[in-house]
């Protein structure tokens, strides 16, 4: 009982900061010296953050309501 909740509270957050977090301040920090012209994030990248944070989020608070 106590892992599923600190588990939801984790992965919340974890979601909450995508969502939160701008897409292109997570690129710069996470993804642009892999690229030669370092320019900016591309439109499906920025989708899929916000995608994945959402997806996160719904996540952990399914896991803190199951742990409760």
């Amino acid at each position: 009982m106590k892992q599923e909740l600190t588990a939801g509270i984790v992965i919340c957050l974890i979601g909450l900061s995508l969502l939160l977090i701008p897409a292109g301040k997570l690129w710069a920090i996470t993804e642009k010296w892999k690229t030669r012209e370092g320019g900016q994030p591309s439109k499906g990248y920025t989708i899929m953050m916000r995608i994945l944070g959402a997806v996160f989020s719904v996540l952990g608070i399914i896991l803190i309501v199951c742990g409760l």
